[in-house]
């Protein structure tokens, strides 16, 4: 459906599960940019690309041997970042389906995420190690560029693991990278020079997981104290709702809401924002409880809480635009909650009436009569007056002017700014198709068939493709 033609006070969080999508290993999902594909890292090692319109798998990716730690997405869907508990970085490139950066790190990577802006850099943390930004050459995908990240002045203890970054994630634009330790710290640091910009103390708990805003330039975290921190960046060049801030202004980062459940006081397995940015999204890491909170950003009060399968729920992901929300349990089933959005056909035609149920219609006596017989006795032709009624209709159109404008036109937000064009904005996702195995071709040719009535040529080869669009 049409985005422009849903309803826009209908609320931002779904209701039920709709679908569910067998993957069986999975363990994290993440979509992508324009919300058309859900990317899904496998415990195998092997990551699945789905398309949402169809709900089924149009790519696989063979990462290794070791279970992958999560997936990420570059802005233009092109380039994806695969990640396991080995070590190991690839960036694939899924034009051609080849492997355009690869890193190798001595621990296993806790998280990485792809540069908003610049699909040849991305940042990493592992584990027992100084987070780094890697940096792609072009021609050499096993040699990139790997800069570590000094998030104290006493630098980063290579070997220790209280020292090393837990999570991260970029600003909007890409200016900043923001930083969470296992000593309970959030850093600011400038992606250009790699210098820390500003810091603050959230708790003694390790920062869990950090995921920014789309819509604005606050970001939400999660830390092992169980509670959730929405936290409000003043950054120098940083663009927020209400204007941009100055180069000149003190760089701060301040915590303006703390969201906790007082009574069960249950772990957050992720936090993140709504499509729209007015909401936080947690998902509970609480025995065998598959349940999804809602909380309102500003107040920190429960808004919804959506309630599935005796399962335990692994991560979650949030569509970019619409209210569907995907969550992975335990068993690897992926399960898509969406909100199915009524149809009010009465707002495009003022006369129609709708009905709560089926009605038997009782046809009248003089539906096809010829004639009608008026209430002051008079007998209309019922031929005539149709004519007349439609000569009519067409005299009033013809004398008033109309001018229909048509909005083809998307000022969303979250795709139009000024940094968003590049050369992989038109990205067409190739797709491949999978013949069976005891299918017997015949060989092909291009001279004519004789044995073809019309005499025409096979076809060796098929090609279909996917447009990503908003």
């Amino acid at each position: 459906m049409n985005r422009k033609l849903l309803d826009p006070f209908e609320p931002e969080y779904p209701e039920a599960i709709e679908a569910c999508l067998d993957d069986e290993y999975a363990v994290k999902c993440t979509f992508s940019h324009h919300g058309s594909l859900l990317a899904t890292a496998r415990s195998d090692g092997r990551c699945y690309i789905w398309d949402m319109d169809t709900l089924n798998v149009m790519w696989r990716l063979e990462h290794g041997e070791a279970a992958l730690a999560g997936v990420s997405w570059s802005r233009s869907g092109r380039h994806l970042l695969t990640y396991d508990e080995a070590g190991v970085c690839i960036v694939w490139d899924l034009q051609s389906g080849a492997v355009r950066t690869r890193a190798q790190f001595g621990s296993a990577i806790a998280c990485a995420r792809m540069h908003p802006r610049n699909s040849a850099q991305f940042v990493v943390c592992p584990a027992r190690e100084a987070p780094c930004l890697v940096t792609a050459r072009d021609g050499e995908p096993t040699s990139p560029v790997v800069a570590p990240i000094r998030v104290s002045a006493e630098g980063v203890d290579q070997m220790s693991k209280a020292a090393a970054a837990t999570c991260c994630c970029f600003g909007k634009k890409g200016v900043y990278v923001f930083l969470g330790t296992s000593r309970g710290t959030l850093y600011a640091v400038r992606t250009a020079t790699l210098a820390v910009a500003c810091s603050v103390k959230l708790s003694a708990s390790a920062v869990n997981t950090v995921e920014r805003n789309p819509r604005g330039s606050d970001i939400v975290t999660s830390s092992s104290d169980r509670i959730l921190r929405v936290c409000d960046m003043h950054l120098p060049g940083q663009e927020t709702r209400r204007k941009m801030v100055s180069a000149d202004a003190e760089p701060s980062i301040t915590v303006t809401t703390k969201i906790q459940d007082i009574v069960n006081r249950v772990h957050w397995s992720q936090a993140l924002f709504s499509s729209s940015g007015d909401y936080i999204v947690s998902g509970i890491q609480h025995k065998a409880e598959h349940n999804i909170y809602i909380w309102d950003k500003l107040t920190g009060s429960l808004v919804k809480m959506l309630t599935g399968p005796n399962e335990l729920l692994e991560d979650c992901a949030v569509h970019p635009l619409r209210p569907i929300y995907a969550s992975v349990s335990t068993f690897g089933i992926i399960y898509m909650w969406t909100r199915v959005p009524q149809q009010k056909w009465n707002a495009f035609a003022p006369g129609f009436h709708e009905l709560e149920e089926n009605v038997d219609y009782v046809e009248p006596e003089d539906t096809f009569d010829r004639r009608m017989v008026q209430g002051d006795g008079t007998v209309v032709d019922c031929a005539l007056e149709r004519i007349e009624r439609d000569r009519r209709a067409l005299a009033s159109a013809n004398e008033i002017e109309m001018y229909v404008d048509v909005d083809i036109t998307d000022n969303d937000p979250l795709f139009s700014d000024s940094d968003s064009q590049s050369d992989d904005e038109g990205f067409v996702l190739p797709l491949s198709i999978d013949c069976a195995p005891d299918l017997q071709l015949p060989p092909l040719s291009l001279e004519a068939d004789a044995q073809s009535p019309a005499g025409g040529c096979r076809s060796p080869t098929v090609e279909c493709t996917t447009v990503i669009e908003s």
